[in-house]
Order: C-alpha cells, then sequence, then structure tokens
C-alpha cells in the first residue's frame, strides 16, 4: 500500500482506520468514552487501545498517539501502518504492544493540541496535591501571547516587546518561558492545569490494568511539529547517566539520543519542562517496572522567518478557544494553518513517516526483545 494509504482528514476517518487495522490484525480492543466533551457535529470521542501479545507479558511497547491532540495524524498512520503490515505477527513471543491512539481525542477531533479544558497533556502529569512550578517569566509574556485580534498591530507590539526580553534575558528564557509549562493562566499557552486531566486519568488506569505483569516497559508516544519532512527526533527524558538512557541509545543509536544532536534538530536548548507524560509513565510503574522510550518527533512544519512566525500557531489555537470561537469566520482558515503545521498534506512527508516509523518500531521491539531475553 502506498504511504498516503494510512493518512486521513479527520478524527473520525483515523479511528475508523485504527480499530479496523487492530481488529483484522487479531487485536484485543478497547474503547474509553470521554463523557466531558464532544468533537465536531456533536461526536462522540473516545480513547481507544490495542493489545497484541501475550495478555500477561513482562515486557511491554507502550505506543501513544493524540498526546497533543492535532499531532495525531502522523502517529496514528504509523499505528495502522505496523497493524497492516504485519507487524503483530513478527513481535518477539515474549513481547507485547499496547497501542493507545487518540489520548487526547477533543485535541484531535478539533485540529487543536490541547484538551477539552486547554490543557496541555504533556504538562499535567505531575502530583497535584502541591504546589504547582511556578513560571515566573511568563507572566510577562501572556498578554503580548494573548491578542484581542491577530493583526499587524499585535505582531508589531510582540516583536518589539519579545525583542526587549530577549535583550535582559537571552532567547532561550523567552523559549523557555512559554513552552515549559505554567499553572496560573487557564487561556494561556502549555496550561498544565490543576488537577489530573481526563486523558491523564483514563491513562493511569489503563495502564494499571494492563502492566500489571510487567517489569520492562518500552515507550514511544508520536508527537509533530518541528520544522522539517518527516526526520525524527527522539526526546529521551531518562537520567542520560543512568540505565534506561543507555538502552535507548543502543535501540536507536548515539546518532539519534545524544543531546548535543537532538538539541541542533529541535534548533535550540531544549525547555525546562514540567509535569510530562514520560515522568508520569516512569513514576507509575516504580519501583516494579523499568521504563525505556522516547517520545518521537515527526517533523512536519515548515521554516518560519522571524520570532512571531513561529508563535503564529499557538496564538491562532488560543484565539479560536478565547476571544474568536470555532464558529468565527477565520476559524476555518486557522484550522487549516494549524493542520498543516502539524500534519501536512505533502506526499514526501507521507512517505517519511510511515518510512521512519516503521524503523524505529523495528528497532524499540527487536531491542524489546533482547532486554526480555537477557532477563528471562
Amino acid at each position: 500500500m502506498k504511504p498516503e494509504f494510512f493518512f486521513t482528514e479527520t478524527y473520525a476517518q483515523a479511528r475508523k482506520s485504527f480499530l479496523e487495522a487492530a481488529e483484522a490484525a487479531g487485536g484485543r480492543v478497547g474503547h474509553y468514552l470521554n463523557p466531558r466533551a464532544t468533537g465536531p457535529d456533536g461526536i462522540h470521542l473516545f480513547l481507544d487501545t490495542a493489545l497484541f501479545g501475550p495478555r500477561e507479558a513482562s515486557t511491554v511497547l507502550v505506543n501513544i498517539c493524540g498526546t497533543h491532540g492535532a499531532e495525531g495524524y502522523g502517529g496514528s498512520a504509523a499505528q495502522c501502518a505496523w497493524m497492516m503490515n504485519g507487524g503483530p505477527r513478527a513481535l518477539p513471543g515474549e513481547v507485547a504492544v499496547l497501542m493507545i491512539h487518540a489520548l487526547n481525542p477533543f485535541g484531535f477531533a478539533w485540529g487543536l493540541r490541547g484538551t477539552e479544558n486547554n490543557i496541555d497533556l504533556n504538562r499535567n502529569f505531575l502530583d497535584h496535591s502541591q504546589s504547582p512550578p511556578e513560571n515566573p517569566l511568563y507572566e510577562r509574556l501572556h498578554r503580548l501571547l494573548s491578542p484581542r485580534r491577530i493583526d499587524e498591530g499585535a505582531i508589531r507590539e510582540l516583536l518589539r516587546e519579545g525583542t526587549r526580553f530577549i535583550a535582559e534575558h537571552g532567547r532561550w528564557a523567552l523559549e523557555d518561558a512559554i513552552s515549559r509549562g505554567q499553572y496560573s493562566h487557564p487561556d494561556g499557552y502549555h496550561y498544565g492545569g490543576r488537577a489530573p486531566e481526563w486523558s491523564n486519568l483514563v491513562l493511569t488506569h489503563l495502564l494499571e490494568e494492563e502492566l500489571a505483569h510487567a517489569s520492562r516497559v518500552g515507550l514511544i508516544d508520536w508527537h509533530s511539529g518541528p520544522v522539517g519532512d518527516g526526520e525524527l527526533i527522539y526526546l529521551n527524558f531518562s537520567n542520560p547517566r543512568g540505565p534506561e538512557f543507555a538502552r535507548a541509545t543502543r535501540w536507536w543509536g548515539e546518532e539519534h539520543l545524544d543531546p548535543r544532536i537532538v538539541e541542533a534538530q529541535w534548533g535550540s536548548k531544549r525547555p525546562t519542562r514540567r509535569g510530562i507524560l514520560f515522568w508520569g509513565i516512569e513514576k507509575l510503574l516504580q519501583p516494579r517496572a523499568s521504563l525505556t522510550g522516547a517520545v518521537v518527533e515527526f517533523r512536519s512544519a515548515r521554516p518560519k522567518s522571524d520570532p512571531a512566525s513561529s508563535l503564529r500557531i499557538p496564538m491562532l489555537e488560543r484565539w479560536l478557544r478565547f476571544e474568536g470561537g470555532f464558529d468565527a469566520p477565520e476559524a476555518p482558515g486557522y484550522f487549516a494553518e494549524i493542520r498543516e503545521e502539524y500534519a501536512p498534506h505533502r506526499l514526501s512527508w507521507y512517505e517519511a513517516v510511515i518510512a521512519n516509523s516503521a524503523e524505529c518500531y523495528e528497532h524499540a521491539l527487536r531491542g524489546l526483545g533482547e532486554w526480555a531475553r537477557e532477563n528471562g
């Protein structure tokens, strides 16, 4: 099948393709209805799962798509391609695969990164009984990043004040303040929330049930967005001096895991994130199981000409949610822009996503099989 076969235009189509592929491949399928939100035209929203391999396997690959909803198309296509191209039949005998489709179905269905509550799931996995992490520099930026209209005046002010901010704190501090996560502005960027989001609670329950027998867990959490055309960026959040990082390096190669290479691919030093899903799963599994894996980004966006252009996509999402609304005259164009950032309609992107994801799966599953035999 040609690579473009695996890509869809809507969440509903992606869900249908995932479920059909999973059932055809013999997966044990599960469904979790989001009772708190609906999609376009009032459609129901589901987090779906497919389990392959031994039900009580001690070695499991957890594979997620749609953590940042609008980014779900590449990961969904990769999951479908793996299932339809014989991946389940080639599993090492002692290894299971748990596929999680549309972790954030609201964002996937509407074409937005955040959940129904504007929460960035990848900043929501922390102990909410404790005081939330502070991000004081974000306070200075929130007003600039939240214009009532996205017009030339707002962009000029953003560039002017952003230049002053960079002169005082540096460019990385600007990037870090915006993307590390903040817990003070529910209508702001990368809002981590003040309680576990529905998707967080479902994932926690799901992993407690399905990984009850696991002592060795791999993770591939598919994302998209950085500038490029389907190449992969591996973001590993393990201790760089620990055995988990070393194991991930053996699976995918030092050329993909070396922090200096990753930062060059990313375009800057990585932000000091808080509440990320990787650490949430890691904590959930401790001390009975060890986690090795990565957030894996499909590069997808076109290069940007200036910092304001780099911020346009998150500004559009915020405007749709809190200023103009999903039915505003500008909304169709804005939704289309967001879609092209994370899931472009380019044949070259389709081809690279399918080829590179197949290689990523192959190396992870081979490594998981070796890990299982080492401890068998």
